[in-house]
């Protein structure tokens, strides 16, 4: 069996063992502030290893490190995943160094990846995944080099089951929940899912850790717990993680300008690729900012806010029976921008994967969101041309749930198919009367040209604003609102009547007032309505019906 083969294996065994305890993980997380689903966040993570190896086509230690290195880092999902990822680079690099697997290397690589993950977190919080690695790595170091490595094996699971057991007596905030750490106890659950790949036996559920902890502190059972306190809210709303790629990125630079817009902040990579986590109001200026430096992927924004009300109705019970029928259909759309989330939040989606332009979510993604709703039926809305072949791909992985995807390739055509959804009826029924609106609404975008060219007629110079009316340039100059003129005069030309524009002006001196003049002065009998939608890179999106 090669290396590849082996290491497959066990990150399998990781995988099976938390996606079996996912939701018992995130019920978990409390600490210290809602930060997306730590079960879940740790399972994509470790999906995103698995899916490297599996297309990685070196057989030897060195090539498969190198995989699963890249793999942790580029699906590492929120704080957990970017932790576990440092733990799993500073094992990989010793063990690509050695060459073989024994019980002094093994005691090295796993010092290695405490004091990675150390090194990854400014601020570092006892009580955490931090402090159960610690205590792992700690455990078999005076054990002798020639010892056998299944007496490593069971000291560092003891030793990690000890630490996950402690954790509510080093923070306050889980003593009062009655739970234990939800990185610690989702890291010791990898850690015997491992164990289990390379035995072939069954991890088994360790529920009973936590269970026998919080007995143990607070006198509950957690698997019992089902009302606590509200969790806490962060003073930020916004998780929010991308990778850069880029050229001789400064690590110690970026992790400056992102540590001062935010808390919870960790920027982790190479002098070529840097990954971010953050917790801020303003997703978009990060994104602008890394967009300067490099590509910029991997981008995912979750509203926490929503996430801690959504938990604590979970675990709290609030106010709804949880006998009520679901909806017979959700929505589900890939959508850039805050405010953009917002309108789409508003007219019904159940759902918003944060993506677009230059950010494209992954089937991953688009999965994990449809297999947390309760509808029977799913409607998936790119609003993206280059999201279409995904979304598809994506429903044909969600199970035996039916998924349609509603082809809208830009935001304010996913928005006229919004318009059009009615939760009360059926997937097919939805699907049609969104494809219809789709259909009958023109999109104009305007930008920058990032390249000197000629098209259908038009020359355009880089840097000069450019208007596209249903993905054709139609004009191109240096004054955003005379190009924004000459787009509605082409709108105008297809007998428009209802005209929505949203903006991202920031850095742009150009108000809603001359917006609105310029629809008015083109289009006197339009009706127009402007919204701030934050998208990147465009400072307006257009509809028009």
């Amino acid at each position: 069996m090669t290396a590849r083969d082996q290491a497959i294996m066990l990150v399998r065994g990781a995988l099976d063992a938390i996606e079996a305890e996912r939701q018992f993980v995130n019920d978990l997380n409390v600490y210290p502030v809602p930060d997306g689903d730590t079960g879940t966040n740790l399972a994509l993570t470790v999906r995103a290893v698995l899916e490297e190896l599996e297309h990685a086509h070196g057989e030897g230690i060195h090539d498969v490190a190198a995989a699963i290195t890249k793999g942790s880092l580029m699906g590492a999902r929120g704080n957990s995943g970017v932790i576990l990822s440092q733990i799993v680079r500073g094992v990989c690099e010793v063990f690509s160094s050695s060459g073989h697997l024994d019980t002094a290397y093994s005691k090295r690589a796993l010092q290695e990846g405490a004091a990675a993950a150390y090194r990854a977190v400014r601020q570092p919080v006892e009580g955490t995944m931090l402090t159960v690695m610690r205590e792992m790595a700690t455990a078999g170091q005076d054990l002798p080099n020639g010892a056998p490595l299944a007496a490593l094996v069971e000291r560092v699971a003891e030793a990690g089951r000890l630490a996950v057991e402690r954790t509510p007596q080093q923070l306050a905030v889980l003593r009062k929940a009655g739970v234990v750490d939800a990185g610690g106890y989702g890291l010791l659950v990898l850690f015997r899912g491992l164990l289990a790949g390379a035995t072939g036996e069954p991890a088994g559920q360790v529920g009973e850790v936590a269970a026998q902890a919080a007995v143990g502190i607070a006198g509950v059972d957690t698997r019992a717990v089902r009302v606590f306190e509200s969790s806490e809210l962060s003073r930020y709303r916004y998780c929010t993680s991308f990778v850069i790629a880029g050229e001789g990125l400064v690590q110690d630079d970026v992790e400056e300008y992102v540590a001062a817009r935010g808390d919870s902040a960790l920027v982790v990579g190479d002098p070529s690729t840097v990954k971010i986590h953050v917790h801020t109001d303003d997703p978009g200026e990060l994104l602008s900012y890394g967009a300067k430096l490099g590509a910029i992927g991997g981008v995912e924004i979750n509203d926490m806010h929503a996430q801690t009300a959504a938990r604590d109705e979970r675990l709290g019970g609030g106010d709804e029976d949880d006998d009520d029928a679901p909806p017979a259909t959700a929505v589900v759309a890939v959508v850039a921008g805050a405010g953009n989330q917002e309108l789409f939040r508003s007219l019904g989606c159940a759902a918003v994967v944060d993506g677009g332009q230059s950010m494209n979510p992954s089937a991953a993604q688009l999965v994990e969101a449809v297999s947390g709703l309760r509808a029977v039926e799913v409607v998936v809305l790119p609003n993206n041309s280059n999201v279409v072949l995904t979304a598809e791909q994506a429903a044909t992985m969600a199970g035996d749930r039916p998924v349609f995807v509603v082809p809208a390739t830009s935001i304010p055509a996913g928005l006229a198919a919004m318009v059009a959804f009615d939760p009360e009826r059926d997937g097919e029924e939805n699907d049609a009367a969104m494809r219809e609106a789709v259909e009958r609404v023109h999109s104009a975008e305007i930008t920058h040209a990032v390249r000197d060219s000629e098209v259908d007629g038009v020359y355009v110079r880089r840097g000069q604003v450019i208007g596209l009316v249903d993905d054709g340039l139609v004009a191109a100059g240096d004054d955003l609102v005379e190009v924004f003129r000459e787009v509605m005069r082409r709108l105008v030309e297809k007998d428009v009547e209802v005209v929505t524009v949203l903006t991202s002006l920031n850095g742009w001196r150009v108000t809603d007032a001359e917006l609105s003049a310029a629809v008015a002065e083109v289009c006197p009998a339009c009706e127009v309505s402007l919204h701030d939608g934050g998208q990147p890179f465009y400072p307006l999106l257009v509809s028009a019906e």
